[in-house]
């Protein structure tokens, strides 16, 4: 299966998880107004590919998080910069 998509949360963007204990896999959530996008792995897929991707997700976000942190400072630093100037 082949998907793109674009998905732009916002304050308001609910991210959870869908936690059904060992009956079945847990679902990843992001709910909004007028939107709901869930992320998982078909359930008949074993559990060690449920186990590699949530590995990989949470690496990516990982990284993603730093990401917006070194661009984040960049705009506060750029913003003082050019107050003081």
């Amino acid at each position: 299966m082949s998907a793109s998509m674009s998905f732009h949360g916002d304050p308001s963007t609910w991210v959870h998880f869908h936690d059904y204990g060992t009956d079945r896999p847990p679902i990843l959530a992001l709910d909004g107004d007028g939107y709901h996008l869930t992320i998982s792995v078909f359930e008949s897929r074993s559990p060690a590919d449920h186990k590699e991707f949530a590995e990989k997700l949470a690496q990516t976000v990982t990284g993603y998080l730093a990401a917006v942190d070194r661009w984040a400072a960049a705009q506060v630093a750029d913003t003082a910069t050019t107050q003081d100037g």
